[in-house]
């Protein structure tokens, strides 16, 4: 397991996906410190506004990012025709885990980068605000949730299809869902999973001043059954994932 890991490191090296993780990162912290707060007002709800952000942000960006990322993780295998090589050395077993694991750590170094950007936000533009710990746990948990789903799902179809382009276009597709689902009635956002960061959101708009253009977000009770279902579905993926590995013809 630690070879296959080893191997997925120096691959992924090559590929640059660091580059990828810190700049979805940097996209991240410029996206929102655009919208900092600026008067005493916004800055004591601030992180409720950023909490409510977030997810909508992730929505647009993650689909793609975990497309580009399942895609690369398979790419060199197909590229290379090197698949049927790697099975005399290495067992689909190992190849799979290596690849699954690898991948989950690039989606939780995601997360943990988007987690340090709002801490530094929160330091530099000076909220006022209590700092949510509750909150904040759970948004993380959820943007981890959602996108190790996205990411089997779209690992699904690189493993399916000899081009990346169906991967990075379902991506690039399920992101503009996604955001038209955040718009639209509550339930429909069940059947958008590219979206599911918005409803899993705990945050909401509870009133908007027009003329002194002032928002006062509340928040609403953790969506633990969506949460659930959303950690059930990536089980299931995987599944699918590591059966389809399994049959592949090379």
């Amino acid at each position: 397991m630690l070879q296959a890991l080893h191997a997925e490191w120096q691959k992924a090296h090559r590929r640059h996906d660091l580059v990828l993780c810190f700049g979805f990162a940097v996209i991240t912290y410029l996206w929102l410190g655009s919208t900092a707060p600026t008067g005493a007002d916004e800055r004591a709800n601030a992180y409720s506004a950023l909490f409510y952000a977030v997810p909508i942000i992730n929505t647009i960006l993650l689909p793609v990012m975990m497309a580009a990322l399942a895609s690369r993780l398979w790419d060199v295998e197909e590229k290379g025709c090197t698949a049927k090589l790697l099975y005399t050395l290495q067992s689909r077993r190992s190849l799979f885990l290596g690849k699954a694991v690898f991948g989950f750590g690039e989606v939780a170094l995601m997360v943990i980068l988007e987690a340090a950007v709002i801490v530094v936000l929160g330091r530099t533009q000076g909220y006022t605000e209590a700092f949510p710990a509750g909150q904040f746990a759970y948004l993380n948990t959820c943007t981890l949730a959602v996108s190790t789903m996205l990411y089997f799902s779209e690992l699904l179809l690189a493993l399916w299809f000899r081009n990346p382009l169906p991967a990075v276009c379902t991506g690039i597709v399920g992101a503009l869902l996604g955001l038209f689902s955040a718009f639209m009635p509550p339930a429909a956002g069940y059947f958008v999973p590219w979206g599911y960061y918005v409803p899993l959101c705990s945050y909401e708009v509870k009133v908007w001043d027009q003329a002194a253009h002032t928002v006062t977000y509340g928040t609403r009770p953790f969506n633990w059954e969506l949460l659930t279902f959303t950690v059930g579905l990536a089980v299931f993926l995987f599944g699918v994932c590591w059966r389809v590995m399994r049959n592949k013809e090379v």
